[in-house]
């Protein structure tokens, strides 16, 4: 259609007004023949006829404005084929040894430090207004914090403790003045601060006649007599530091190292203890505890057995079972 344009104003001698416009349109989707067909227009000058020259001057006019606005629009598509600049607000985490700025593994009930630094976007140049921190667990919040003010750039120091053993997820996210924002988080695990106490053992207790008792030296403890009418063991203190009774429920409730500890230092000592009868077979229920080589052991008794012949006299044998 545009060639056709051409040849019309190529060959055209008198030519209207409206024959011009109409090759112009046709013209008009290709801007490289606009000059084409304004040099061919005017060689041909000459040999148009009087009638139509008056014509020359819209014709001219029209053509360039068309031109000019094609241009126009060429370099609207130019600028829409941009790739967008970057707005959003700056946002990192504090490096150096004094930060965790990566995911990282804690302990339960002590304090560590996070830092961030926050700054407005070079293109915007916009304030900020905001820095929000939310502490999530299990997808529920569990903490957080919001500082709201008017700055270029903004930095903090948050000292956080995870008081329970778990993962949590730390989100923060800065806002500038027009809503622009950006987040970055990390992921905290927090295991507990105690240590558990090892698995139960078998603890097996024995005197024979009126030998010392076996089996205690290793809470330094010692078995060598029994006293009430020989009615009853006494296991007393040897090389261990103290000797307490716990109640039978702190068998089962102390887990950890730290509670044992805790529970023998806060107990009163005794010398010895004499709940296990060396007369008849019986079933206990008594826990000590022992600090011996600065451990701590918990001493479950749980029964006993006692048996008398001619040759050994009383044979006694106390069972139960021991941590630490």
């Amino acid at each position: 259609m545009v060639l056709m344009a051409y040849q019309l104003l190529k060959n055209c001698k008198n030519c209207s007004s409206f024959a011009i416009i109409n090759a112009l349109r046709f013209a008009n989707a290709n801007y490289g023949l606009y000059l084409q067909t304004i040099f061919e227009y005017q060689r041909n000058q000459s040999i148009i006829s009087n009638k139509n020259k008056k014509y020359m001057k819209k014709f001219k006019f029209i053509l360039l404005f068309v031109a000019a606005l094609s241009m126009g629009l060429t370099s609207c598509s130019k600028d829409d084929d941009e790739t967008p600049v970057d707005v959003t607000p700056n946002l990192d985490f504090k490096g150096g040894s004094d930060y965790i700025s990566t995911d990282a593994v804690v302990t339960a009930g002590e304090a560590f430090k996070i830092g961030i630094t926050a700054s407005s976007n070079a293109n915007s140049g916009k304030k900020l207004k905001s820095v929000v921190l939310t502490i999530t667990s299990n997808n529920v919040i569990i903490g957080g914090d919001t500082a709201e003010f008017s700055e270029s750039s903004y930095n903090r120091d948050y000292e956080i403790t995870m008081s329970d053993p778990g993962e949590s997820v730390l989100k923060f996210v800065v806002t500038d003045k027009d809503g622009q924002t950006k987040t970055i988080s990390l992921t905290i695990t927090a295991e507990s601060a105690d240590t558990p106490l090892g698995a139960a053992a078998d603890t097996y207790f024995e005197r024979v006649g009126g030998a010392d008792g076996t089996g205690l030296e290793a809470f330094g403890l010692k078995w060598d007599s029994n006293v009430e009418r020989a009615f009853y063991a006494v296991l007393s203190k040897d090389a261990a530091t103290k000797l307490v009774t716990l109640t039978a429920a702190e068998w089962t409730s102390i887990t950890t190292v730290e509670a044992l500890t805790a529970a023998v230092d806060a107990a009163e000592g005794i010398e010895d203890f004499r709940g296990i009868s060396v007369t008849a077979d019986g079933d206990y229920d008594d826990v000590l505890g022992v600090i011996y080589n600065d451990e701590y052991h918990m001493i479950h008794l749980t029964s006993a057995t006692v048996t008398v012949d001619a040759v050994n006299g009383t044979t006694a044998k106390i069972y139960g079972q021991s941590k630490k």
